[in-house]
């Protein structure tokens, strides 16, 4: 599956292809109010919006491995 591919899903099938096909937990990070899960799914990752306070995924979004957000999972990924 390509990125472009994922992300022209809508929310609930993103949400099958995370969580329903095998993909790696890689970390998590905090950003504001939301906690955000890093997944590696093979040629991309996904990034899933998670909010305690309503205690629902609010956004799943896919990016690829020369995305700069993927540093900002660095922290976590140290702590290993």
């Amino acid at each position: 599956m390509t990125l472009e591919f994922f992300n022209n899903l809508d929310f609930t099938e993103k949400g099958l292809i995370v969580f329903g096909e095998g993909a790696s937990f890689v970390g998590f990070r905090y950003y504001y109010n939301q906690k955000l899960v890093l997944y590696d799914c093979g040629s991309f990752f996904a990034e899933v919006y998670y909010s305690p306070e309503g205690n629902e995924i609010t956004k799943i979004d896919g990016f690829a491995e020369d995305d700069k957000r993927l540093d900002l999972y660095i922290d976590f990924m140290k702590t290993l």
